[in-house]
């Protein structure tokens, strides 16, 4: 087998290789883009049901309490609605953040201001679990779109020596078989001269 042989099949053999990486690459890229997809439109439909679900709670509350329905046969149903959307609302939230954190504690503390005689600290608590829940759903917009925009929040903060590492980790063979065609070439030459000295 000659050289230029040797040469195009391991030319062959690297383009062999570099296919196999970029179909590689690809099917990371198609998987992380569908989770990416998959995770940001099921945030968009939680932002939009928690915004349905306080907005409900608040108005049922404030029609509840100012608008006479004590005794009424209205009055069960409207009870049980904000009795459910109570619950409902502190299961959506993360116990660990902020504003999700006051939101709960506000939602605790509102059926406590019912009574006729606390209607302005009702009025208060009610206007800042509006407040409140604005910019939770601000700060959650924005993660959305920062996650649309480039994927993953919490696997971008990897540190730059990681993705060094992992270049790393794929470069090294690649620049090894890259070499072996001209030590191989080298090698053969050297075969060659000693071949030549050997004959008489």
């Amino acid at each position: 087998m000659e050289t230029k042989d040797i040469v195009y099949a391991l030319s062959i053999f690297l383009t062999f290789l570099i296919g196999v990486w970029n179909l590689v690459l690809n099917y990371r890229t198609t998987r992380k883009t569908s989770f990416i997809n998959t995770v940001t439109s099921q945030r968009v439909k939680w932002i939009e049901q928690l915004r349905q679900d306080i907005s409900s709670f608040s108005g049922l509350t404030r029609t509840w309490c100012f608008s006479e329905l004590e005794g009424k046969p209205q009055e069960y149903e409207v009870l049980k609605e904000i009795d459910r959307l109570r619950h409902v609302i502190r299961l959506r939230l993360s116990p660990k953040e902020e504003y999700d954190r006051r939101i709960e504690q506000l939602i605790g503390e509102i059926p406590n201001l019912t009574h006729i005689s606390q209607r302005d600290g009702l009025t208060q608590s009610l206007e800042e679990l509006t407040v409140t829940s604005q910019k939770l759903l601000k700060q959650e917009w924005d993660k959305v779109k920062l996650e649309a925009e480039h994927g993953n929040l919490k696997k971008e903060k990897k540190s730059n020596a990681h993705r060094q590492r992992r270049y790393a980790c794929w470069l090294a063979p690649l620049i090894w078989i890259v070499r072996q065609p001209c030590r191989l070439a080298n090698w053969t030459r050297r075969q060659t001269r000693a071949k030549d000295k050997d004959i008489p």
